[in-house]
């Protein structure tokens, strides 16, 4: 009779992870198809070309990884949803920091942009011959972008609108002042020469002031690095002096609780002292 009912149960489990299994995983491909797309399209934006089973290898081993060495850290369950998370959210942060850091070196360049410009009129160029030659002159990002801008206006596209893809790509106020700056001048006419030296004082004041707000705000920033890593350098000192002290928050289910308390709101608390010592201009 005993046996009976093992069967039966293994029989259950068994019919129940055989319709499970296949539609978990079917939902887990859903939901990694979905990354990959997103993930490729922000790459392209960027003109990074690589194939999708590439950043599926990424996606998908990177959480494995990270799982096994969350284990082997920790020895526990939590150990390996910690790792594996950070796994899942490790390569959108790679992007999303890549995306960052081109933003960034394509404001940089904008200035330079602008003077080139204005030369290239200056000497009798049309706009978008001014264009072409910004491209064979700037280096990337921003030749790779006025690059695209000049291909859609070959293919038929209105300047105006390649502007405004540009402008949906490269989301920055500077940028949005000269697409504007340019639809003006083209419907209601003006020297450009002289807008685009406006641009760049405005541009260059805008810049100083931006330095100035980063160095009055410098200690509020520092002091959250500061006690966002005493934390954890004290947590990891702790644990190599003293092991033994440490035990218990690893495996006393009291212990464990805490210590995700404690991850968790430390988590708040970087996040709070960023955006208190964040100034929008």
């Amino acid at each position: 009779m005993r046996l009976i009912i093992i069967l039966l149960i293994f029989g259950s489990i068994a019919g129940l992870a055989y319709e499970l299994i296949p539609l978990l995983l079917g939902r887990y491909s859903q939901l990694q198809g979905k990354r990959m797309e997103k993930a490729s399209k922000e790459l392209h934006k960027m003109f990074i070309y690589t194939e999708k089973r590439r950043l599926l290898s990424v996606f998908t081993i990177t959480p494995l990884v990270l799982g096994t060495l969350g284990f082997m850290i920790l020895h526990n369950p939590l150990g390996v949803l910690a790792g594996a998370g950070l796994g899942l959210l490790l390569p959108r942060i790679w992007i999303k920091n890549m995306g960052r850091k081109r933003l960034n070196n394509f404001a940089k360049q904008l200035v330079d942009a602008l003077m080139l410009l204005s030369s290239s009129l200056k000497a009798g160029m049309s706009l978008p011959q001014a264009f072409e030659v910004l491209t064979e002159e700037m280096p990337a990002p921003i030749s790779d972008e006025f690059a695209l801008v000049i291909k859609e206006n070959k293919m038929g596209v209105s300047l105006e609108d390649c502007l405004a893809h540009l402008k949906q790509r490269i989301p920055l106020d500077d940028l949005e002042l000269l697409t504007t700056a340019i639809s003006i001048s083209r419907e209601t006419g003006g020297d450009l020469t002289e807008i685009f030296g406006n641009l760049v004082h405005t541009i260059r004041e805008k810049r100083k002031l931006d330095d100035r707000v980063r160095i009055l705000t410098v200690q509020g920033r520092l002091q959250g690095a500061i006690m966002g890593l005493l934390p954890i350098a004290f947590g990891v000192f702790m644990y190599f002096t003293n092991p033994g002290n440490f035990d218990i928050m690893l495996k006393d289910k009291t212990g464990q609780m805490l210590l995700a308390w404690s991850v968790i709101s430390e988590v708040i608390g970087i996040v709070l002292i960023r955006k208190l010592s964040r100034v929008e201009i």
